[in-house]
């Protein structure tokens, strides 16, 4: 893949899925994560530390950007697909492992945080293949 791609990809995919985390697990979720943050209550931030959520989005953006280039998607519907299975495995993964490790959240909270990632990341993905299609 082309570097102007691959930063291409990564500043919308990282724009689009800051976005779209804020809606989803700020707002509309937002009960469902203080109800299952098991022994870890209080924990969060008062304040976001807004260039680490950036350079982590832009990491995960990234990734799926290289798998939509390696995939061949080329329309939106593909890279939600792409997106979507991408985020679902990297955050069913560390889920899992932080659920196994950490006292931070319930049983139920790798499922339904790895399900909900699998909008954020599908609609980056979206984007994403839809701005490098554009590119050509």
């Amino acid at each position: 893949m082309e570097t102007k791609k691959l930063v291409t990809g990564t500043v919308v995919g990282a724009v689009t899925m800051i976005v779209i985390g804020r809606l989803i697990f700020d707002t509309v979720m937002v009960g469902f994560y203080e109800t299952n943050g098991a022994a870890a209550f209080g924990v969060g931030r008062e304040a976001v530390i807004w260039p680490a959520l950036a350079l982590g989005t832009a990491a995960l953006a990234a990734l799926v950007t290289v798998c939509i280039g390696w995939s061949g998607a080329k329309n939106a519907s593909d890279g939600f697909k792409v997106g979507g299975i991408v985020g679902f495995l990297v955050w069913l993964g560390v889920d899992l492992i932080y659920y196994a490790q950490f006292n931070i959240g319930t049983s139920l909270m790798p499922l339904v945080d790895s399900l909900l990632e699998v909008v954020r990341t599908g609609v980056g993905g979206a984007v994403i293949a839809s701005v490098l299609e554009r590119s050509k």
